[in-house]
């Protein structure tokens, strides 16, 4: 079983597959690009952000998981693109979702667009994942460091997977080989021989969770900030919020604006061991930025509590 997952991590590193990929310019909009095909991009800054999306289940339309499509989060409308609008031209990019996540980052599509954005005279080009988009982005950077990537963002990311990918039953059957590699065992095989992320590369967790549990519903703050990005000095930033309104919410989305847009530095060993007594720690709701306006959602947190004692005996 170990021999089978250690070939599957090495797999996106040996070869490439033709994945059906996409991308649009949001902010200002231009026309989309699939699979290589030219793209009408408008440069009006200096600074570009690539948004990059998450798991969705296509339980009844299986199909679609073969073709790109944008998440909300990441539409010209939706406030995040908005907000980065301000200081950055934002494009969007989608995948299919029929493979191994592993296999997303080393893409054609992946790797060609940020060749674009390079060449098109960026200063600084930002990749934001949310989710699996956040692993997708985390490895590009380890696979490709001198891409031009001048920084990461990864958002409620299952570094070391998450439980609920185990699940077996009412799984999507063209999504099932993406679902499963986001489980606990193949993502503690990567964990056991890290890639370096470069210094000078920028790069935060942004860790989310939901006031009174140690997850997002989704995924445990223990896999959004492992200790393989800890050893780094890779800084974390605590939000109070759920996976799913993470990209959404616009207080979160404000925090990851500003972190997009000011400078990010390595911590110190103390500096990581600090926040690690506070994200781990019992005052960790009260460190959170939270929307002081906010109710509580005891449907989520309780829903996510089930999911995950279920599969933590």
């Amino acid at each position: 079983m170990l021999a089978t997952l250690t070939a599957t991590l090495m797999m996106p590193l040996m070869s490439t597959i033709d994945l059906p990929t996409a991308v649009w310019q949001v902010a200002p909009p231009a026309v989309a690009e699939f699979n290589g095909q030219p793209i009408e991009l408008k440069k009006t800054k200096d600074r570009a952000a690539l948004l990059v999306h998450g798991l969705v289940l296509r339980v009844i339309q299986p199909s679609k998981a073969g073709h790109p499509e944008l998440h909300e989060w990441q539409l010209a409308k939706s406030p995040m693109a908005q907000a980065l609008a301000a200081d950055f031209d934002v494009f969007s990019f989608s995948y299919a979702q029929t493979t191994s996540c592993d296999l997303v980052a080393s893409s054609p599509g992946m790797r060609d667009q940020v060749e674009k954005l390079r060449k098109a005279g960026y200063k600084e080009i930002v990749l934001i994942g949310h989710s699996a988009g956040g692993l997708i982005v985390r490895q590009f950077v380890e696979r490709f460091p001198k891409s031009g990537v001048t920084k990461v963002l990864e958002i409620c990311a299952p570094n070391t997977g998450t439980e609920l990918a185990t699940i077996g039953i009412g799984l999507p059957k063209p999504q099932v080989p993406f679902i499963k590699s986001l489980a606990p065992g193949l993502r503690q095989v990567a964990a056991t021989e890290p890639v370096a992320i470069d210094e000078s590369i920028e790069f935060c967790a942004v860790v989310c969770k939901v006031p009174g549990l140690a997850h997002d519903t989704l995924v445990n703050i223990e896999s959004q900030w492992p200790r393989e990005l800890q050893k780094q000095g890779i800084p974390a930033v605590l939000i109070g919020i759920n996976h799913f309104d993470a990209m959404k919410s616009p207080f979160s989305v404000a925090a990851i604006h500003e972190l997009a847009r000011e400078r990010l530095v390595r911590w110190t060993p103390e500096q990581v061991e600090k926040a690690r007594t506070i994200i781990f720690g019992r005052d960790a709701d009260a460190a959170a930025i939270r929307d002081p306006k906010a109710k509580d959602r005891p449907f989520l947190r309780n829903i996510g509590k089930r999911l995950l004692d279920r599969y933590n005996p």
